[in-house]
């Protein structure tokens, strides 16, 4: 009777368009138990039933195959009708290709918990769901079955389009909570000798408060043991002894020292809060220790002392220490009004390499770097040079490496004289024992970001090289870079045991459809040492990607790549995001990250990312256009991109596609409005709408401008700051615009989305303007990331997809 009376409700219910109902069949849930282990309470009793419940939903919710409790196989399998004493456990997979709401009833169980993808949704028998598009998991666990009715898991949909699928599938299309939560490696340092290695790993759990767990290691690089874990307090600041039998570290507000050989720590120094940059001297330890500014808790007014005031820090001064680590002595070895940052130490020569920032906006990009040697003998300092543009500095037995942009001593690392290059370009140079400088990479197009040295001088090198991040060795003798192949598309975070000449080297990274994998690599051999598909993705399905690269007007190749959604269908018709940056970085092939292009393909989108012109790692010529242009070139190539995209692939509804960008991509997606309609809705975060306002207001305004509009000021260059500027050409916008910020943005403070926001009501167009509380450039806190990452997809979806239930969910009062 009651199954009869199901199926005549669902007809009705399909009939009236209002709701769409279904009892779930039972082949599509899976059953666990019933576990008669006696216990003293059941699941639902007892002061720690949450508790107990969450510890084993989470077990459940990642385990497809059996379980085995206390020595006993427990396998998944088919519902069935009724089961003997003790506690259940039911799953069953949710699809839906649309926000979907509706009611899941659960029937015919003792005391129900209803889990919603790992995490309790509601200690009841009923659930009022809200699925955004995707896979989603919802797990039972009851005390028992109810003997007075028959178990049956019933779905009530909101209305009729709210019919999602059931099934015991096991792998699901990525999750945005997957995407931020799962395992990854989060620092390396090897030891100087290649047989040791310190890593961190860090993942969200369920149910720990949105808190991040980190696990520091110290590994044993031969077998991958373990030999010490670090958990409640990370060792921060980690630097190996150069015999490799010694590390130190920051815990506790103490100076440690773990020696390996007997794994004993030592206190070496106490009271060393706001101690950083621990850094070995020979048998000691030099470090900076910092003082924070204070100030006049009864003041009522700052005075800037300079621009560099509007940064909360810049007061603070830090100097160098050595650490005697026999006695505990500390010898101070720098002091003065402006802080000195450790770069480097030469002990053979008892010399430290430092550099200092003095206040100097004569020339762009408006701030100066001092370069000092200073001899520890008598505590004298020598000037190597004053820069405009400085990296880093690393000495060699008889010299230096630095890395500066090209315009490094007047232009030293430049190709062509008649480009104004881009000097966030990173380049290496050479300087010798007789101040002699040279460019070593001048012809070398990847952009040069970081450096490890090996003992015979020759460079561990990290580049951007295009849209990918590349590990590449530099051969001092020879002058010459090669290729290191690490076997993926970014690596991230790398160190090198400094004590060897070749190569011994730990790394981490990911491609652009692959997590996070980390390898040994010595003698250019390759051992795994952890790989986040099989820990967190084994289950998961991801969309394929494909290359797609367009020859722009001007004759330029620009690289581009494309995502197809998860379960491609080619003869479908599907919505499209564009996503560019436009200024001086290319967007990487990250697996994930702030801008998630897998979890938007697992959406239902195709996206389309291309590295408009000036973006570095392509050449001098190619980053040099994003000087003085702010838009120029960019725009047309993310036109013209976009039209050769839909050109190319036909399985794009050419009217239902989406343009997003951040920071300067944001004043891009801005900027484009004011050119084109050739996208149906845009998003721009933190995006700069006035460029006068960026230049005088944002934290980095003015040093970024230096390079951005080298040359130019809002005095001499009306066309650029103030045409150029998306604000006033607000009047020629059509396109729908959601701008979201953060309201504690310090370099692209919020008032750039508030005066579009005033412009485009004043006007009548549509627009949303979104803030997140406390939030600052980057959305990093966990949740804000959801909401963050919700109210994108959702404003898509509204637009792109006719789907406005999402959106009308999430922010009501918004009218249609």
């Amino acid at each position: 009777m009651k199954a009869l009376s199901l199926v005549c409700a669902s007809i009705a219910l399909a009939f009236s368009g209002f709701s769409h109902s279904a009892d779930i069949d039972r082949n599509n849930i899976q059953q666990i138990g019933p576990v008669a282990t006696i216990t003293s309470q059941t699941l639902s009793a007892g002061s720690h039933s949450d508790a107990l419940s969450a510890n084993l939903a989470a077990a459940l919710a990642q385990d497809n195959d059996d379980i085995r409790i206390f020595g006993q196989d427990y396998p998944w399998q088919s519902a069935t009708a009724a089961a003997d004493k003790g506690w259940l456990g039911y799953k069953v997979q949710l699809s839906v290709d649309r926000f979907t709401q509706g009611t899941l009833t659960v029937n015919g169980l003792n005391a129900p918990k209803i889990f919603l993808n790992g995490t309790l949704f509601n200690a009841a028998n009923e659930a009022k769901l809200k699925l955004p598009s995707g896979d989603h998991q919802v797990l039972i666990l009851a005390d028992g079955n109810d003997t007075e009715t028959d178990f049956s898991l019933d779905w009530q949909g909101e209305t009729d389009i709210d019919a999602p699928s059931f099934s015991q599938t096991k792998t699901q299309r990525v999750s945005a909570e997957k995407l931020f939560d799962s395992e990854v490696i989060t620092s390396l340092n090897l030891s100087p000798n290649g047989k040791y290695l310190l890593q961190t790993k860090s993942h969200y759990p369920a149910n720990n408060d949105n808190k991040p767990v980190a696990v520091t290691e110290l590994i044993d690089t031969s077998d991958k043991e373990v030999i010490y874990r670090w958990q409640d307090s990370a060792p921060a600041s980690a630097a190996w002894s150069n015999n490799s039998k010694q590390l130190a570290y920051v815990a506790d507000n103490q100076i440690q020292l773990l020696t390996v050989s007997d794994i004993s720590i030592d206190i070496a120094a106490t009271d060393m809060e706001n101690v950083s940059n621990l850094h070995w001297y020979g048998d000691n330890v030099l470090f900076s220790w910092q003082k924070p500014f204070k100030a006049d808790e009864k003041a009522t007014n700052k005075r800037f002392k300079a621009l560099e005031d509007r940064w909360s820090y810049w007061r603070n001064n830090s100097q160098i220490y050595l650490l005697d680590k026999d006695s505990g002595f500390i010898r101070q070895l720098t002091d003065g009004e402006l802080s000195s940052n450790l770069v480097d130490s030469h002990i053979d020569n008892n010399t430290l390499l430092l550099t200092r920032n003095p206040v100097d906006y004569k020339q762009p990009a408006h701030g100066l770097t001092q370069l000092v040697e200073l001899n520890l003998a008598d505590l004298t300092e020598t000037q190597i040079g004053e820069y405009r543009t400085f990296n880093s500095a690393t000495y060699t037995d008889d010299g230096m490496y630095i890395m500066a942009g090209p315009d490094f001593m007047n232009g030293l690392g430049v190709q062509d004289p008649k480009v104004v290059v881009n000097n966030y370009d990173g380049q290496l140079y050479w300087r010798d024992a007789n101040g002699k400088v040279i460019a070593l990479s001048k012809d070398f197009d990847p952009a040069i970001g970081g450096a490890a040295k090996l003992s015979n001088d020759d460079l561990v090198l990290r580049v951007g090289e295009g849209d990918r991040g590349q590990l590449y060795l530099f051969d001092l003798s020879k002058k010459r870079f090669s290729k290191i192949s690490a076997g993926m598309d970014m690596v991230n975070r790398y160190s090198v045991a400094s004590d060897l000449s070749k190569p011994v080297i730990a790394y981490a990274g990911t491609s652009a459809t692959v997590p996070q994998k980390a390898y040994f690599m010595k003698s250019g051999k390759k051992s795994l040492l952890f790989d986040s598909k099989a820990a967190s993705y084994a289950d998961t399905r991801l969309g394929k990607i494909e290359d797609f690269d367009f020859t722009n007007k001007h004759g330029h190749n620009i690289d581009g790549r494309v995502y197809l959604p998860v379960d491609f269908d080619a003869n479908k018709q599907y919505p499209a995001l564009v996503y560019y940056y436009g200024g001086t970085s290319p967007v990487t092939r990250n697996f994930t990250g702030r801008w998630p292009f897998n979890l938007w393909a697992a959406k239902g989108y195709v996206v389309y990312v291309l590295q408009p012109n000036g973006a570095t790692g392509y050449g001098q010529a190619f980053s040099g256009r994003h000087v003085n242009a702010w838009g120029d070139y960019s725009a047309d190539d993310i036109i013209e991109g976009t039209q050769a995209f839909l050109k190319e692939h036909t399985f794009v509804d050419p009217r239902r596609v989406g343009n997003m960008g951040a920071s300067y991509g944001g004043f891009m997606t801005m900027y484009l409005a004011t050119k084109t309609d050739i996208f149906a809705a845009s998003m721009a975060h933190a995006g700069i709408s006035n460029l006068s306002a960026y230049w005088g207001h944002g934290w980095w305004g003015y040093g970024y401008s230096g390079v951005a509009s080298k040359g130019s000021f809002p005095w001499n260059n009306r066309d650029l700051y103030v045409d150029h500027s998306p604000l006033y050409h607000a009047d020629k916008i059509n396109t729908p615009m959601l701008l979201l910020h953060g309201n504690a943005d310090t370099n692209v403070p919020v008032g750039e989305s508030h005066y579009m926001y005033t412009a485009l009501k004043m006007l009548d167009k549509p627009v949303e303007l979104i803030e997140f509380n406390g939030q600052d450039h980057h959305i990093n806190g966990r949740q804000a990331r959801f909401d963050w990452w919700d109210a994108t997809l959702a404003w898509f979806d509204l637009h792109l997809k006719d789907e406005p239930q999402w959106w009308n969910t999430l922010y009501p009062e918004t009218k249609e």
